[in-house]
């Protein structure tokens, strides 16, 4: 047994020497190869600060929008930045900075132990100089050979530069995100001061974006970017830069950025969305010499940056907004503006109202359940608890759907969600991009009530859908991405996905476009012909104030979703007039006055326009069809799906409206009578000496009427009637003779 086992130690010994052995072969091949092809390098500073990767973003006619790059950027030397900003950065990426000869082999051996034991790479050990040669010398390939370049480079590069040159280069080329590179860029950016003038909270800040500039971005994630830079006030402390007491007081400070963040919706949401695409951080993406052509057009872009957006302060705040105009047919996005917080993509609302099309309408439109003229009652309700209430609790008794989606009913769309079934409806939804939760199983979702809610660009591009007949379009920042020798990365492809029937897109749109005309949208009633409409408030739980209003809007070519709100929660809530159909209404209407549509929407081949009996709509609440004998101003005429059209006709005007009259004679007065009927008017003529003359006239509702004729004079008397609805009918005439 003892023999057995030595054996095995044995061998086992000599497998790890082989391996030993092996691996230092690669690395003696590898470390050979590299050191032939770099050890010329002679490195030089200026060569380290000018490097030339950058994103180029185009607009849709390939005109520049911007360059993300490292290109004009500011530098300032070592000795005009604060020694808390160094000590910082010192802090959290590199404390043994000015003890190492560029590798420190001590951390390497950490980081590798606790990410073994952790089972990822949960820490780093790369050093200010590798991080710096990573940024300046080499490529985003995560291989063996790329790590040994930067060990030989890093080596080299600590044997050229003394340690606070290289510290100096480093906070000049480090990404900081939104499009900065270099600390004085940085600076000035986020808080409009020269490096030079920053404090030791601004500074940490600043050193701790770097390691995720999205994740720890003060704009985007102000509580992370907040934790990270106590983070690193904590590391600070514990390395004697600063005191306990400067810590505790550094960490109560407020973020306070300057005026300078909140104009980058484009080039922030282009990179963010490229990153997504191409499965890079954005400090990779703008080192990898990119061409991104966006959707961008460069004439509704210039107008929406214009639009005054400060008139709607209230008490001194702002709120957040969202500006999105797609295109129907490509999904390319056209335009977009967005407060500085808010990243379309990433945020997630409930969609209020705005949902109701998807979720309640269309699905009972596409099943047969619901014509644009079926009557629902708009009465308060209470099922099972649940009691929705209309916007200022209005509620308008029997009205039809067109009216109810026009007027965003809470009560119809309520009764429409409970008879369909929630998880019917909800399967249909989920074929625009809409997402739910095992939690939305409730008739709360009638109103938009989405435990995770939904991102602006699902909302926006679910309404394109629609304006699109039922296909769903591939909404997207971006139409191409080509990387180096035009080689093409990304294409966005059009979709010709039909999630919908044109059929029920069509009336849909009409119900719309009645909003647009008479309901919550109706700011929009100018472009009523060819805009339709939706609008959408969130009201903020036991508050009679506002978190959410929308206003999405689309023409044949366009869609535009305006979103105002309140983002975090804690701060000040919108006033009650903040609503859809006020300042996001607002802004779309000025949008739309720029954009002139003036394109009808196309009637389906299965869409018929019917004339229905408007008597027996209104008294019998039923939708039947009218007869040749119905007068145009008993006519409604709607559109309906020839597959659930209607085929009765109304017998409203089947009946012979001309009266039969009776006559008695009593001496020398004379009683006459006939039936009368509902909206006809009835004129009793009596002729006299060959003299015609009315002697009564009566509108009444199917009931007998009687007329008596007294004192008469001996003659001959001739009586008839002529009921008038439209046409003149007249009835038999009767001779009496009084003596």
């Amino acid at each position: 047994m003892k023999t057995a086992l030595k054996k095995i130690i044995k061998i086992s010994i000599l497998f790890l020497i082989i391996c030993i052995v092996l691996g230092l072969l690669v690395f003696g091949y590898y470390y050979i190869k590299i050191s032939n092809k770099y050890g010329a390098l002679v490195f030089d500073k200026d060569k380290l600060i000018s490097a030339t990767s950058y994103a180029e973003i185009l607009d849709n006619n390939d005109n520049v929008i911007s360059n993300a790059s490292i290109d004009g950027r500011k530098t300032i030397s070592i000795d005009q930045i604060p020694q808390h900003t160094l000590d910082a950065f010192i802090a959290i990426e590199d404390q043994n900075f000015y003890k190492h000869n560029g590798i420190n082999y001590k951390r390497i051996l950490k980081s590798l132990i606790v990410n073994i034991k952790s089972g990822y790479a949960k820490e780093g050990a790369s050093t200010i100089s590798q991080q710096l040669i990573k940024n300046t010398h080499l490529d985003n390939e995560k291989t063996f050979e790329r790590k040994l370049k930067e060990f030989f480079l890093t080596k080299k590069l600590e044997k050229s530069f003394t340690k606070d040159e290289i510290l100096e280069t480093y906070l000049n080329v480090i990404y900081f995100g939104n499009s900065c590179f270099g600390i004085e860029n940085a600076s000035n950016f986020y808080f409009d001061k020269s490096t030079s003038d920053l404090d030791i909270a601004e500074s940490a800040m600043l050193a701790g974006i770097i390691k995720s500039p999205k994740l720890y971005s003060p704009i985007l994630n102000p509580q992370n970017c907040i934790k990270r830079r106590n983070l690193v006030l904590n590391q600070m402390q514990k390395c004697n830069f600063i005191t306990k007491g400067q810590e505790e007081n550094e960490m109560q400070k407020e973020i306070l950025l300057s005026n300078n963040t909140l104009n980058n919706s484009i080039e922030r949401t282009t990179l963010s969305y490229t990153a997504q695409k191409l499965n890079l951080d954005e400090k990779e993406l703008i080192n990898s010499n990119l061409k991104i052509k966006t959707y961008i057009n460069k004439q509704i872009q210039s107008f929406i940056d214009n639009i005054n957006l400060d008139i709607f302060r209230y008490d001194d705040n702002m709120p957040e907004y969202a500006i999105i105009v797609e295109n129907n047919t490509n999904g390319g996005i056209e335009a977009i503006r967005t407060s500085s917080s808010v990243n379309i993509e990433d945020m997630h609302r409930e969609p209020a109202s705005c949902l109701k099309p998807f979720l309640v309408y269309a699905p009972n439109f596409e099943d047969g359940k619901i014509n644009l003229l079926t009557k629902i009652d708009d009465s308060p309700i209470d099922i099972n608890g649940f009691k929705p209430k209309n916007a200022g609790n209005k509620y308008k008794g029997k009205i039809s759907i067109k009216e109810a989606i026009s007027n965003s009913s809470n009560v119809c769309a309520t009764k429409l969600l409970s008879y369909y079934g929630i998880n019917k409806a909800k399967k249909f939804a989920e074929k625009f991009g809409f997402e739910f939760s095992k939690q939305d199983n409730h008739l709360a979702l009638a109103l938009g009530s989405l435990y995770n809610g939904c991102d602006l660009l699902t909302l926006t591009n679910a309404y394109a859908t629609i304006a699109n007949a039922g296909a769903i379009p591939n909404v997207s920042f971006i139409d191409s991405i080509k990387g180096t020798n035009d080689l093409l990365l990304f294409k966005n492809e059009k979709s010709d996905k039909q999630v919908l029937s044109q059929e029920t897109a069509f009336l849909i749109t009409q119900a719309l476009q009645n909003c647009s005309k008479y309901g919550t949208g109706k700011k929009l009633k100018n472009y009523s012909n060819f805009v339709a409409s939706k609008t959408g408030t969130n009201g903020a739980q036991n508050s009679d104030k506002n978190t959410d209003a929308y206003c999405i809007s689309y023409s044949k070519d366009y869609t535009i979703c305006v979103w105002m709100g309140v983002k975090n929660y804690d701060m000040p809530l919108m006033p009650q007039n903040y609503n859809g159909g006020n300042q996001p209404a607002i802004i779309s209407k000025q949008i739309w006055e720029f954009l002139k549509p003036n394109k009808t929407f196309d009637i389906p081949q299965n869409i018929i326009q019917l004339n229905i009996d408007k008597i027996n709509y209104e008294k019998n609440g039923t939708v039947k069809l009218a007869t040749t004998d119905t007068q145009d101003r008993y006519i409604i005429k709607e559109y309906f799906n020839k597959k659930y059209a209607p085929t009765l006709y109304a017998d409203t005007f089947n009946q012979n409206i001309t009266p039969s009259i009776d006559v008695i004679v009593d001496k020398r007065n004379v009683k006459i009578s006939f039936e009368t009927k509902d909206s006809t008017t009835y004129y009793l003529h009596r002729i006299k000496d060959n003299v015609d003359s009315i002697i009564d006239t009566v509108t009444a509702k199917d009931k007998e009427y009687t007329y008596e004729d007294k004192d008469l004079q001996p003659n001959f008397y001739e009586y008839y009637v002529v009921a008038k609805k439209d046409n003149e009918l007249k009835s038999k005439s009767i001779k009496v003779l009084i003596k």
